[in-house]
């Protein structure tokens, strides 16, 4: 097995790939308009789930800061598939901001700071959407350079292999 060809690396191109998927997807709903988005954005929620899930598995694999960073991306997935589903503001959104929004506020003391933070204020409305819109795009942007830096390093790490008699100069 030669050195560019690791033996995990099959799981590495997964998660890059879904990551990168899950941003592209994300970006079309952003500007085209479809009657079937509530089932696209409660997939791409589910989907969400997959990153951290590929990041553990990668982690028992190969190295365990896989496993870390996936523990880490737990609560990133959960904001980025919870406001995913806010955004259409459908009958769904509406009710699962609603349930979100009284257990902030079932939390003392810290509630009502966090339901302004996420919610925009303590009942839903313009500035839920607005929240939402800015807390999933920011996660967007997140992964979409996550993925940027993964293909540079990797064509960075296959530039260092490459033989130097096969320089396009000689």
């Amino acid at each position: 097995m030669n050195r560019s060809d690791p033996p995990h690396s099959t799981p590495k191109v997964a998660l890059v790939g879904l990551v990168a998927a899950l941003a592209a997807v994300d970006l079309v709903l952003l500007v085209a308009t479809t009657s079937r988005t509530e089932l696209l954005r409660l997939l791409l929620a589910v989907g969400a789930f997959g990153v951290p899930f590929l990041g553990l598995i990668l982690g028992l694999a190969d190295r365990p800061l896989y496993a870390v960073g996936a523990v880490l991306s737990l609560p990133l997935a959960a904001l980025y598939a919870y406001t995913g589903l806010l955004l259409p503001w459908t009958q769904l959104s509406f009710s699962l901001g609603q349930a979100g929004l009284e257990l902030l506020l079932a939390v003392p003391v810290l509630g009502e700071p966090l339901a302004t933070a996420l919610f925009g204020g303590v009942t839903l409305g313009q500035a839920t959407l607005r929240a939402s819109f800015r807390y999933h795009y920011a996660i967007v942007a997140l992964g979409v350079v996550g993925v940027a830096a993964a293909v540079a390093r990797v064509g960075w790490r296959r530039s260092d292999f490459a033989p130097s008699g096969d320089s396009p100069g000689n």
